[in-house]
């Protein structure tokens, strides 16, 4: 995998409103298509990424094309009392 400094990144930020999931589910898509990963088990990556949406705040979402895969991460907490933010892997398709 290319270090994260030298990936570019495709960053979604969507509001709490849940009629907009599925905009996550067209950016994945869209980015594994420019990457030409293969669709097998997308719908799946699709539904755990829109689990992770929340009516709380905004989610942030950031996509990168890595090495013929495609990353999808998701913002939290890093633990500390929710000062500091990381990224999270959650989705990884890989051709």
């Amino acid at each position: 995998m290319t270090p994260d400094r030298a990936r570019e990144y495709a960053y979604l930020t969507l509001p709490p409103d849940g009629q907009l999931r599925s905009c996550v589910g067209l950016v994945l898509a869209g980015m594994a298509a420019r990457a030409r990963v293969g669709v097998g088990g997308l719908d799946e990556a699709v539904e755990l990424l829109e689990d992770f949406h929340t009516g709380d705040g905004p989610t942030r979402f950031r996509f990168a094309l890595a090495d013929d895969a495609v990353v999808a991460e998701v913002e939290e907490p890093a633990g500390n009392g929710g000062v500091e933010r990381r990224w999270r892997t959650v989705v990884e398709l890989v051709s």
